[in-house]
C-alpha cells in the first residue's frame, strides 16, 4: 500500500491526476499575453515569477474538435507544472482549471484501472471514487509546447 500526494483538477468535463511533485504553484487565474500563429490550445503566456510560462487548454490538446471556456474566471486557477524534460527550454508550463485544485492524499488501492480509451495526452484514465481522472503523459504535452516554441 503506497501512500501518494496529487492534485485533483477539475476540467470541463473530467478531471486530471497531477503528482504533487510536479506542479510547482497553484494560482488564480489572470489574463494570459496572445501569442499569434500558434494552435488554439495554446492559450497564451502567464508572466509568473520572472518567468514567460505557456499556458495550455489540455481539452483542446486532447480532443482537437474541443472548445474551451472557463465556467467563471473566478473560480479558475492556473496549475505551473515543472518541465520534466528538458529544463533549458521548457522550464515550466501551465495547465487550466476550473476551480482550485485539491490537493490529496491517495492510497495507491483507491485509485482503480478503467477501459476508458486513452487520449494521446494520456497514459492511462483511473476511476477515483465516482471520477475518471486522467493520468498526463507529461512528456506528449511537453513536446506539443516544444513544438509551439522553438521554431
Amino acid at each position: 500500500m503506497t501512500q501518494v500526494s496529487i492534485y485533483l483538477v477539475a476540467l470541463q468535463k473530467q478531471g486530471l491526476a497531477l503528482p504533487e511533485s510536479t506542479v510547482a504553484e497553484v494560482i488564480p487565474y489572470e489574463p494570459l499575453q496572445r501569442v499569434q500563429d500558434t494552435p488554439d490550445w495554446f492559450l497564451g503566456l502567464l508572466s509568473w515569477r520572472g518567468e514567460q510560462v505557456p499556458v495550455a487548454s489540455f481539452e483542446i490538446l486532447t480532443v482537437e474538435r474541443a472548445s474551451f471556456s472557463l465556467v467563471s474566471v473566478a473560480s479558475a486557477s492556473l496549475v505551473v507544472v515543472r518541465g520534466l524534460n528538458d529544463q533549458a527550454d521548457l522550464p515550466f508550463y501551465a495547465l487550466v482549471s476550473q476551480t482550485p485544485p485539491l490537493l490529496l492524499q491517495v492510497e495507491d488501492e483507491m485509485l482503480f484501472a478503467t477501459p476508458e480509451p486513452v487520449a494521446r495526452t494520456e497514459r492511462a484514465k483511473v476511476r477515483f471514487e465516482n471520477n475518471i481522472v486522467s493520468i498526463l503523459d507529461l512528456d506528449y504535452i511537453e513536446a506539443s509546447f516544444r513544438n509551439v516554441l522553438i521554431k
